[in-house]
């Protein structure tokens, strides 16, 4: 009894608390948003649609290239292309890619970014009927600058700090540029143009210095050409001493050669001889071994003839024997002599009526 009063007390009071919710309600304005033709307003940490801010001050793009949101995807859907430029030496962005049909919107790569490049938007709409349309490249990816200031107020990020500028280029390189000259062909350098007059003399004289000062070269040049002569006359003995010696040692190396073919010569008429005393020798070793193996295959040939024969002759023997044993008779049974003195009773004895009974009818029989 006090358990089912109990119960409707409770029940009544549920009732009770939620009917209070309803008339707090009835008073209050609606919240819900007639949308899409009204926005909802999203929190700062809302983890929308990604995007590549830029400097809101200089519009400057921020990615470095680290590659660290590239790595630390779960979802492997960021892909980024780069290159190590020649004047920075450090790596330069080219492509830069997501594909937001993989991505599970975690906010990893925003955690990693150094430079606050890749955030979250509080864009959500995103529907598309391929796949192919949710790859977003670089171009689709970056904000513009008003963008950009919208959220780093907006999520209270530290403002980007500006890059580095690109080192000056060479002035050789850039003196290059202008007239296009090939490369390791220095440029001429024109002297100034002087007034004309009084002042065109002085500049005449040093030139004619030099012309003075190269007379005394050639006069020092003709003793060298005389001393060289000199050299060549004293060259010519010796050259000449040179020849005769080396004619010398030509002919004494013909004589020693032709003393050489001589000695050849006598050599192979000597081989030839012996080569021709050992080939009697040879034939008739040869004759002797062909005329023993004869008499050995003549041996075996005799008993082979023997043996056949011996076999032909037991083969006869035996066939006689046979022939005895078939054509012997059977011999008879041996008889015990008890049984042969032994007397056959009366009873088995025919009497005469049995052997008169009997000759009738072998008759019968015959006919």
């Amino acid at each position: 009894m006090f358990g089912l009063v109990g119960r409707s007390i409770s029940s009544i009071v549920e009732v009770i608390r939620g009917l209070s919710t309803v008339f707090k309600h009835t008073f209050r304005e609606p919240i819900t948003l007639g949308f899409p033709e009204e926005m909802p307003e999203l929190p700062a940490t809302f983890r929308g649609r990604l995007a590549l801010a830029v400097n809101p001050q200089n519009g400057e793009h921020l990615c470095i290239s680290c590659l660290q949101c590239e790595r630390v995807c779960p979802d492997k859907c960021i892909q980024i292309t780069s290159h190590k430029s020649p004047e920075t030496n450090k790596p330069e962005l080219i492509e830069f890619k997501i594909d937001h049909g993989l991505c599970m919107f975690c906010g990893l790569c925003t955690e990693v970014c150094p430079t606050n490049c890749i955030i979250n938007t509080n864009d959500f709409e995103m529907s598309d009927y391929t796949r192919e349309s949710l790859v977003y490249d670089i171009r689709k990816l970056t904000l513009t600058q008003d963008e950009s200031a919208h959220y780093y107020s907006k999520k209270e990020l530290p403002p980007p700090k500006p890059k580095p500028p690109k080192p000056a280029a060479k002035p050789a390189a850039a003196a290059a540029k202008p007239g296009e000259e090939k490369p390791g062909v220095k440029p001429e350098v024109k002297p100034a143009a002087k007034p004309e007059g009084a002042e065109a003399k002085p500049a005449d004289k040093p030139i004619a210095k030099p012309e003075a000062e190269t007379k005394p070269e050639a006069t020092e040049a003709k003793p060298t050409v005389a001393a060289a002569k000199s050299e060549t006359a004293e060259a010519k003995p010796a050259t000449e001493a040179k020849t005769e010696t080396a004619e010398a040692t030509k002919s004494a190396e013909a004589e020693v050669g032709a003393e050489k073919t001589d000695e050849q010569k006598k050599e192979s008429a000597s081989a030839k001889t012996l080569i021709d005393v050992e080939k009697p020798s040879v034939s008739a070793d040869k004759a002797a071994a062909s005329a023993a193996s004869d008499a050995e295959k003549e041996k075996l040939a005799a008993g082979l003839q023997h043996l056949m024969s011996f076999s032909a002759a037991e083969g006869k023997a035996e066939e006689p024997k046979a022939e005895t044993e078939q054509k012997a008779p059977a011999e008879e049974p041996a008889i015990p002599s008890e049984l042969k003195t032994t007397e056959v009773p009366d009873e088995l004895k025919p009497s005469s009526s049995d052997s008169a009974s009997a000759e009738p009818e072998k008759k019968e029989g015959e006919q």
